[in-house]
């Protein structure tokens, strides 16, 4: 219980926050950069720019970014991001530092994790979008992931990052609605499908989606939390059971 409220009060100073920025968009007719937040969390950025008459838009650094960068700004206006990349290296000859070291000992640092977006963590670098404020203290405080000796510098250009590959999956589905993707992304049943929609666990195009009878499109991108993505790649002809042939990509949580 306690949990819950915890997070019910986090959600509710989040929105607040968002609130506010929409707000001082619209009063001063400019655009107003935010800290970063997560696939769930866009919808109330959404609504908060809604409430205000203002636009919002979103930049995570790479394609099919989780965490982005929140800017609220005038219709007429573009959006203006404020967070650079840092590198984490590391001597790969001797050691290998993985995501969940790298994550930790950044949380270790007891920064907001709204100050940072996604982690991409290679062989032997890890690249890491943020706000300015965070990333003029890394070089300085983060050094070690676990047990490995880490470098940190600003970049000054983006880095190049080539998105990850997925497990590529084939079925056949009775229709386009989002329980019956997840279905066959996620090897479970219909109706164990429709239970993790209805949790509220599941968004499309990284905007929560509750509607078990949504239907999808070539190209969407599913994010289930706890499991990972599914992205929807192709449709093909209805067969000669009018079922539809679709080719999915899964990402599996790491």
């Amino acid at each position: 219980m306690a949990a819950a409220l915890s997070q019910r009060d986090a959600s509710a100073q989040l929105a607040l926050r968002l609130k506010q920025l929409a707000e001082r968009a619209d009063r001063l007719d400019a655009a107003v950069p935010g800290r970063f937040v997560t696939g769930q969390e866009r919808a109330l950025a959404v609504h908060a720019a809604r409430e205000a008459r203002v636009a919002v838009s979103f930049e995570g650094g790479w394609p099919d970014a989780e965490r982005v960068q929140v800017c609220f700004h005038p219709a007429w206006a573009e959006a203006d991001f404020t967070a650079v990349w840092v590198e984490i290296r590391w001597a790969a000859k001797f050691a290998h530092a993985d995501h969940r070291d790298l994550l930790g000992s950044l949380m270790a640092l007891g920064m907001d994790r709204a100050f940072f977006g996604d982690l991409i963590a290679l062989e032997d670098r890890a690249y890491l979008l943020c706000l300015p404020e965070a990333a003029a203290r890394l070089p300085v405080e983060w050094d070690k992931a676990g047990s490995v000796p880490i470098r940190v510098k600003l970049l000054d250009e983006p880095p190049v990052i080539a998105p990850p590959a997925g497990q590529l999956l084939r079925d056949t589905v009775a229709s386009l609605r989002l329980d019956c993707i997840l279905s066959a992304g996620m090897k479970i049943s219909r109706s164990r499908a429709a239970e993790i929609i209805r949790t509220g666990a599941v968004s499309v195009n990284h905007m929560p989606e509750e509607r078990m009878d949504r239907l999808l499109e070539a190209g969407q991108l599913l994010s289930v939390r706890g499991f990972g993505r599914i992205r929807l790649l192709d449709v093909g002809s209805p067969t000669r059971k009018d079922r539809l042939p679709v080719q999915l990509e899964v990402f599996h949580k790491g």
